[in-house]
């Protein structure tokens, strides 16, 4: 179900092959994120307003690669231990 617009937010309406709107939705859950939500990022970028630099979005990538190491540890641990 559609969230209420925000005080200020509008709708943009495009046409788009099924088959590639499909595509970028899925794409878009399986990163852990949502079409909606990467395409305001691309616009925000567009138009010179992202607040992350290429600098930042790289040490981003390090601590979520770091915790996805984390994870998989804890995961191995856990087996084991119920093992």
């Amino acid at each position: 179900m559609p969230r209420n617009l925000g005080e200020g937010e509008t709708q943009m309406n495009f046409r788009i092959p099924e088959e590639k709107k499909d595509a970028f939705i899925k794409k878009a859950k399986a990163s852990g994120t949502s079409a909606s939500r990467l395409l305001l990022e691309f616009i925000d970028s567009y138009l010179g307003l992202s607040p992350k630099n290429d600098e930042e979005i790289e040490v981003i990538k390090q601590k979520v690669a770091e915790l996805e190491e984390w994870r998989e540890r804890a995961e191995t641990i856990l087996g084991e231990l119920a093992a």
